[in-house]
């Protein structure tokens, strides 16, 4: 994924769901596999989602920041409210993030220069 994204065009009341973590340090490759795969599956899951209008990330040692944009409120949630995202948050808390934060932001306005 190239950052940031050109095909991204949001508008004014669009939500952003910014998700910043940090995965505990030390986790084995079976366990990193897991949150690979859960991570690969929700994101599927919110692609199929009406009102999902993408996502992008960046990721290094220190942690990531994820953000995925939505149309409106109701589009944030169905993403919140989905089952598979529900499990993922408790098995985030539970056993592969050390620290984590998150933020439901509206577009006032968005500018992209590529």
């Amino acid at each position: 994924m190239r950052l940031p994204d050109p095909s991204l065009e949001l508008q004014p009341g669009n939500k952003v769901v910014v998700f910043v973590h940090h995965l505990v340090p030390g986790l084995d490759a079976e366990v990193l596999d897991k949150y690979r795969c859960m991570d690969e599956a929700t994101l599927e899951v919110a692609r199929a989602i009406p009102g999902h209008l993408g996502h992008e990330f960046a990721s290094n040692d220190e942690g990531t920041v994820f953000m995925s944009y939505w149309e409106n409120d109701e589009a944030v949630a169905q993403w919140a409210q989905h089952p598979l995202h529900q499990e993922a948050k408790r098995l985030g808390h539970a056993m592969w993030c050390e620290a984590y934060r998150t933020m439901v932001c509206t577009v006032d306005r968005h500018h992209l220069h590529a």
